[in-house]
């Protein structure tokens, strides 16, 4: 078979030029940025961190420079762009340092400062006053190109990383929209701005000193802008795949399924259409292995930060990812000192679009794939029990692999382990926090689960699925196990998953929760299984 040289995949590579010159696969985006600078508008992205927001600035920045021949080949050089030259400012806040307000104003004067160094401007800056220091450079760039463009990459870097002072982050934030309100001033000067970031503070007036600032984070137009879609994937990446098949002897359609599974699904607009985790994607065509790569690359301090906080405690005790329902209005929403959990977990990019209701203009939010669902499931459930992440995936991992198993009684040991670790004013006198609390654990396992299982004469609490077994569970809250068993058994739950051909575990569970002492008893009855009684 013929050897394929192919090009080196961009991980960690978010410079345009250096992918163009390097030898780098380059996914072609450029349509967007034909379709953004050539609208003529100011633009805000949000999406979650390494997804491509800093390569697509800096696809922007070349395309604005005028360097047409890095660009051969690619959509907007066949097209009727005219290339003409712009004056560009660029700031990428996450890079400058800042901690303070004063380190704030100092870094954007910094930034400014490169500008007129590099386009040798004759000009004299502040050094302590960035609107100032931008009102400068704007007028000499304008007066030098005709046009002037901005891009902030990141803009919401500096915020985050003081959020655990909510004092703090306020008092950037503020200082963030006298800038931005500069922008404003200088209106006449400024043909295009394109703004990113993670959180979506522009809802809460960030921006408003910019005026028409286009949001187009949910524009079914821009849904694709970042990460790859099923099409890319298999235009662009199709020999990869085919080497990591060759590898493992598997078929092309069965590995490709598996990626799909493992980093598709992330979803921001109403039309539906997802796209890959770039970042993840490439790490697995890279390692030729499924992993969390995502999750492992770093969760957000901030986010860490936010999910440990005390009045997160009543939003954990109904927690449902799968079933949160919100508007577009409420996915905007990002403040200092309280976000709600579906906008937090949703632009950070542990939750996604699934669905979406045209009549009452209702998002639903769910996991976005395997590789986010079972991070997020085991980080959470280190939240509750009070584990660190290894050690909470330690035991996940042990409790899928007694499940299959069908070792019932390490089971309910590990469980035990787990539940006895959540603090007393965390439990619900509730079966659904209980219930809640058992799906994030089996999800954190990495176990096909399914919440509610409806069928024609009841309703399953939770249905397991294992390769070789499935379980059917029911909860009671301060009950006899009996009355749990019973009620699966009695009413024969199990009837409609015969067809599986799989063995059937029915399992009861009553738990009892009290200040000082805690308690799970089971019953259990196998179907169509060697151990059945």
């Amino acid at each position: 078979m013929e050897n394929i040289v192919l090009l080196k995949l961009p991980i960690d590579i978010s410079t345009f030029r250096k992918m163009r010159k390097s030898g780098y696969l380059y996914v072609d985006k450029t349509k967007y940025a034909y379709d953004l600078i050539t609208g003529g508008n100011r633009y805000f992205l949000s999406r979650p961190r390494r997804f491509g927001k800093s390569l697509f600035v800096s696809t922007l920045r070349e395309i604005l420079h005028g360097n047409k021949e890095l660009f051969e080949g690619l959509w907007i050089h066949n097209s009727d762009y005219n290339w003409e030259k712009y004056g560009v400012i660029e700031f990428d806040l996450s890079s400058l340092g800042i901690d303070s307000t004063e380190t704030f104003k100092t870094g954007l004067c910094h930034a400014l400062g490169e500008v007129v160094q590099d386009y040798s401007l004759e000009v004299e800056i502040s050094t302590t006053n960035p609107e100032l220091a931008l009102r400068d450079v704007v007028k000499e760039l304008y007066n030098r190109f005709g046009r002037v463009a901005i891009l902030v990459d990141e803009y919401d870097n500096p915020i985050l990383q003081v959020l655990k002072d909510a004092n703090q982050a306020e008092e950037i934030r503020n200082a963030t929209r006298r800038f931005f309100a500069a922008i404003k001033g200088m209106d006449a000067f400024i043909d295009f701005v394109f703004i990113t970031g993670v959180s979506a503070f522009a809802r809460a007036g960030l921006f408003s000193g910019i005026n028409n600032l286009l949001d187009i984070t949910l524009d079914n137009a821009y849904s694709n802008i970042c990460g790859y879609t099923n099409e890319e994937v298999d235009s662009y990446f199709s020999d990869y795949i085919k080497e990591w098949c060759n590898l493992e002897n598997i078929s092309y359609d069965d590995l490709r399924l598996q990626i799909k599974t493992w980093y598709n699904g992330y979803t921001f607009g109403s039309n539906l259409f997802s796209v890959y985790n770039p970042f993840s994607f490439m790490n697995a065509l890279r390692a030729r292995s499924f992993k969390n790569f995502w999750f492992q690359s770093g969760t957000p301090n901030f986010l860490v930060e936010e999910l440990k906080k005390e009045y997160r405690k009543e939003e954990y005790r109904i927690i449902d990812p799968e079933k949160f329902e919100t508007t577009e209005e409420s996915l905007g929403i990002f403040e200092v000192r309280a976000t709600p959990l579906p906008s937090l977990m949703f632009q950070t990019g542990y939750l996604t679009i699934k669905n979406f209701d045209k009549g009452k203009k209702l998002y639903r939010l769910g996991y976005p794939n395997y590789e986010v669902k079972t991070a997020l499931q085991t980080h959470l459930l280190g939240i509750f029990t009070q584990l660190d992440f290894i050690s909470a995936e330690r035991i996940s991992l042990q409790l899928r692999a007694a499940l299959i198993a069908g070792n019932i009684d390490e089971v309910i040991t590990l469980i035990k382990q787990l539940f006895t670790n959540v603090p007393y004013q965390l439990h619900m006198k509730e079966e659904k926090f209980y219930h809640a609390l058992l799906q994030v654990t089996f999800g954190a396992a990495g176990i096909k689960s399914q919440s509610e299982y409806s069928m024609s004469h009841g309703r399953i609490d939770l249905l397991l699925e294992l390769p070789n077994v499935l379980y059917v569970i029911e909860i009671k809250l301060n009950s006899s196990v009996d009355v749990a068993l019973d009620q699966v058994d009695q009413r024969h739950y199990y009837e409609s998953l015969l067809v599986y051909g799989k063995p059937i575990t029915l399992l009861g569970l009553s738990f009892k929760r009290e200040p000082k002492n805690f308690d799970l008893t089971y019953k259990v009855k196998y179907i169509n299984n060697s151990q059945e009684k």
